[in-house]
């Protein structure tokens, strides 16, 4: 048999030995290596391809097409590739059993380098005469669609020239097509072909063929592992019926025939074409149409039920406002179409009795004016003065606040569209109303009129200033709300943004008098807060900053008053970019005056947490500052702080705020020695402040350090201390050490050293130790938490994205073989998993189930109110997304939710529990729930009468859901 290919006796082989098949291989090899030649190897097969048998000559076939698979795309010459395209498409003639690996072969030669298109004209037209595509199964159905895409890819002019018996073959073949895979491949490739190759007067019957599948009404098999969704199909269909513009007409005339339907799905795949057909159909196309579009349009936007039908009609109504748009200056169809539809919302907004209805009309008219520039000009010039007027006749505050954000939202849409110039006149009104609302006493009525003057605040005139102004500072002086007084301060600072000479000598020397002001000390506080907003504008900071410092370093009696303003405005990083931040401490020295007003008020205080705004203020402005500047500060006091730390351990605090926000790279000699100090205060502070001040800092310094040798120095002087401490007996140093461990594990995990584990077992030994576990649980819930003022990247700490779900996988192999616990250690240890179980991804809680239920479902049992809020949550979750092994435990978890919708100490537990019943009901199927249903009916019963309205709203809701369990066409079926 070796090398029997090189013989006449090849066909004979491949006839009755199905092994010559492997060996494919070595025929290539000896083709390549020119011991044989391809035309002398057809000729071996002579016998066994002309065989008057038709599985013998298939045979023939299958083996000759997985050669040409296997061979070279480069090694065959153009005279031997013609000589195979022209016996494969004599082929087609043959019996229809042996089509398959016809098309199979031939999708192999088309991917030859030598291939010429001028030999798939041949082969198409025998395709198309001799094969019935849909009498082929669906892969060679496939294999057909497959090869003219191919041909397309290859070279488009040639097929382009084909002529209509080319297109009329395709429709041929297509027409009928029924199998989802197969139509997904059409609806991908037919935009390209209906849009590159000439239709003529086929252009109807290829729409025809199209259209008859919309709108899609297929839905998947339950058990296909790779189905195609309805969706899918819709969403690929849409652009076949609009990639040319020739099918105009028929298209329009289609989707507004579905849109009128009573569909809902056809209702919305009409909307969704309507959005496509924008990006092909020419504006004329719509003329037309354009009033029983509207009119189908006009009756989805209303739709007060359906969100995603409504939302599908405002982006279909946006898509052909811009298409039309652009016959603005050539058709008057453009025009009246907008007009018409203003005309329509002006008239629902004057019939408005509720806020949902005026909405409701001024979103469709946003939405037709943020579709091109023409429109907004439209709709701006019309509506601007009506809802200026509509303001003053309606009487409702509600739909008056309403009027007024609605002109901030015109006057958003007419700048992005740089249309402000054109709409001059209309938009200079704006503030006019603006303040009209503002002089209002009402607190509702100022707020929708200042939020809305800082929207509009380019179009201010300055005769209007002064008005504002008058408000503006009253409010800050006398105003007891803290929404409208953070809105009056920024108002004030948008106006100083545009008007800086009025507003100085207004505020700065009128109404606030800042050279005096210390001596007003009514709403002082209120004035420092719009002094402090106002530095960060360069005119003002000069000022404003020395004037501060001076009364931080002068005036004992309001300083802090200052430094709390201070710290509150430059932590805002909208007022305070890093770059103004460091200007500021250069230019005025700001942390330097910050720390001598400290250093004399700690002596003073016997309250060391009275001072933390001047902390946050050192520790704010530090952590914007460059490396080179930060060394520079720590140099300077480090040393002096370091000295008085020895006479009172208060003065750590203001360590911990020159060295927590450092960045990572910053480095001086007096790190060793602040860090001693820092495990000292951990753990034998007897002030709760400073120990975990200590502790946050080592964490700090720990997930900080640069890789290599500091970090192992710094590394191990912790251990080494830790393990000295070990040593002694000191009744409080347990539960300190484990809180120590817990920012430990902290600072490591966070910055994704494997050296977190070491202390995360410590941990668990504190948690199965019945005397602290409490403690081993708080540990875990400050390792999982978040806190903005401590280990986030606004200190400039590494931060591990993956930590959580890092967490989760330690502590589950960490607790996999654990039992037996003391009860204590149980709710410790369940109330551990609720902490991070909480911070976990959902994708976790989804993945892991079957693990993490019987957890949840132990805790139910526990009277601990965090434990209880928690785990509900998260077994909520899990009946929503239909896990298995809810459905398997249902005995044991209906009676526990139960008893937990009555618990005495939690609202929000009773309430979950509530849900929970509900989410059942409503996802596992009837048979499994239908067993439980009375005894659910009578147990939910007391909940209806509990005291609180929450709780009887759920009850109703969850009790309701069970009682329709069963109720004919209710059943669901997993």
């Amino acid at each position: 048999m070796n090398s029997i290919w090189l013989h006449p006796e090849l066909s004979d082989e491949i006839m009755k030995d199905e092994e010559i098949f492997n060996r494919t291989p070595s025929i290539i090899l000896d083709i390549v290596a020119q011991k044989l030649d391809i035309t002398k190897l057809v000729e071996n097969m002579g016998k066994v391809l002309t065989n008057s048998e038709a599985t013998n000559r298939l045979k023939g076939m299958r083996f000759f097409t997985k050669i040409l698979k296997e061979m070279p795309k480069n090694y065959l010459t153009e005279i031997q590739v013609n000589f195979i395209s022209k016996f494969y498409i004599d082929r087609l003639k043959d019996h229809h059993s042996i089509i398959p690996a016809v098309l199979d072969g031939y999708s192999a030669i088309i991917e030859m380098v030598n291939y010429k298109m001028e030999n798939c004209g041949e082969f198409l037209v025998a395709l198309f005469r001799e094969v019935s595509c849909q009498s082929q199964v669906r892969q060679d159905r496939y294999n057909i669609y497959l090869i003219i895409k191919t041909l397309m890819e290859k070279n488009l002019d040639y097929m382009k020239n084909l002529g209509p018996d080319f297109v009329y073959g395709v429709i041929s073949a297509i027409e009928g097509e029924r199998d989802p895979r197969n139509l997904m491949f059409l609806f991908n490739f037919l935009p390209h072909f209906i849009s590159n190759i000439p239709l003529g007067h086929l252009n109807d019957e290829m729409f025809d063929v199209v259209s008859c599948y919309y709108p899609i009404d297929f839905y998947p098999s339950s058990d296909d592992p790779a189905a195609v969704t309805r969706q899918d199909l819709a969403k690929a269909l849409a652009p076949c019926l609009c990639a040319t513009p020739s099918f105009g007409e028929q298209c329009l005339i289609l989707l507004i025939e579905k849109l009128d339907s009573s569909l809902r799905l056809a209702k919305i795949d009409s909307l969704h074409l309507l959005r496509e057909t924008c990006a092909t159909f020419k504006p004329e196309s719509y003329a037309p149409f354009l009033k029983t579009l509207w009119a189908s349009i006009h009756r989805e936007l209303t739709n007060k039920s359906d969100d995603e039908l409504r939302m599908a009609a405002h982006e279909a109504l946006s898509s052909l406002v811009k298409n039309i748009s652009v016959t603005v200056n050539t058709d008057q169809a453009f025009e009246n179409f907008v007009k018409g539809i203003i005309i329509s919302m002006q008239t629902a907004i004057a019939e408005a009795t509720t806020l949902a209805q005026f909405t409701q009309a001024t979103r469709v008219l946003l939405t037709t004016a943020n579709a091109s520039k023409e429109s907004c000009i439209i709709v701006t010039n019309s509506m601007i003065p009506a809802t200026i007027a509509y303001y003053s006749f309606n009487n409702t505050p509600k739909l008056q606040h309403a009027a007024i954000e609605f002109l901030g939202d015109m006057y958003d849409i007419a700048k992005y569209w740089k249309a402000t110039q054109e709409l001059a006149s209309q938009l200079d009104e704006i503030p006019q109303l603006c303040l009209t609302a503002v002089s209002q006493t009402s607190k509702e009525f100022q707020i929708a009129g200042l939020k809305t003057l800082i929207r509009v605040l380019p179009v201010l005139k300055s005769d209007l200033i002064v008005p504002f102004v008058e408000v503006l500072i009253h409010n800050v002086k006398h105003a007891q709300d803290n929404d409208l007084l953070s809105v009056s301060v920024e108002a004030v600072h948008a106006i100083a943004m545009k008007y800086p000479e009025e507003i100085m000598s207004l505020v700065l020397k009128g109404k606030c008098d800042l050279e005096h002001l210390t001596e007003d000390k009514v709403g002082l506080d209120k004035r420092l807060n719009l002094l402090c907003n106002l530095a960060s504008i360069d005119e003002f900071t000069k000022i404003i900053v020395e004037e501060m410092l001076t009364i931080i370093t002068k005036n004992k009696d309001d300083a802090d008053k200052v430094v709390k303003a201070l710290s509150a405005s430059i932590s805002n990083t909208s007022l305070y970019s890093q770059e103004k931040v460091t200007q500021i401490e250069s230019d005025y020295g700001l942390v330097d005056s910050v720390i001598i007003w400290l250093l004399k008020e700690i002596a003073d205080t016997t309250a060391p947490e009275s001072l933390a705004h001047g902390y946050s203020l050192v520790a704010t402005t530090i952590s914007n500052l460059p490396e080179a500047k930060q060394i520079a500060i720590l140099d300077k006091h480090t040393q002096n702080i370091l000295e008085r730390c020895k006479e009172d351990e208060v003065y750590f605090l203001m360590l911990e705020s020159l060295y927590n926000s450092l960045h990572q790279s910053v480095h001086n000699s007096s790190f060793h020695e602040v860090m001693m100090l820092a495990l000292n205060l951990s753990l034998r502070s007897e002030q709760e402040i400073i120990r975990s001040t200590a502790c946050i800092l080592i964490a700090h310094f720990l997930n900080k350090a640069e890789y290599g040798a500091k970090f192992e120095v710094l590394y191990e002087t912790l251990k080494t201390y830790l393990s000295s401490c070990n040593k002694e007996n000191i009744d409080s140093m347990c539960v300190r050490l484990i809180s120590l461990y817990g920012w430990i594990t902290k600072a490591l995990i966070l910055r994704g050293s494997d050296m977190f584990l070491f202390w995360l077992q410590k941990i668990m030994v504190a948690l199965l130790n019945p005397e602290c576990c409490s403690e081993g649980a708080k540990a875990i819930k400050l390792i999982l938490s978040y806190s903005p003022d401590c280990l986030t990247d606004k200190q400039h700490c590494r931060i591990s994205l993956l930590y959580r779900q890092r967490m989760f996988q330690t502590f589950a192999q960490l607790t996999e073989k654990l039992s037996n616990m003391d009860k204590r250690v149980k709710e410790a240890y369940l109330l551990s998993w609720a902490y991070i179980l909480e911070k976990a991804p959902k994708s976790v809680l989804n993945s892991e189930a079957f693990k993490i239920a019987p957890l949840v479902i132990e805790s139910l049992e526990h009277d601990h109110q965090d434990l209880l809020l928690v785990m509900v949550d998260i077994l909520c979750h899990i009946i929503q997304s239909n896990q298995v092994v809810i459905a398997g435990s249902l005995q044991t978890i209906l009676p526990r939710l139960v008893k937990l919708s009555t618990y005495v100490k939690s609202m929000d537990v009773r309430i979950k529990s509530l849900q929970c019943l509900y989410e059942i009901a409503n996802v596992y199927s009837t048979t499994l729930l239908l067993p439980h249903k009375q005894d659910m009916l009578l147990d939910l019963a007391p909940s209806l009468d509990d005291k609180k309205r929450l709780v009887r709203n759920m009850a109703v809701r969850a009790r309701t859901r069970w009682y329709l369990i069963g109720a004919p066409g209710e059943a669901k079926e997993n």
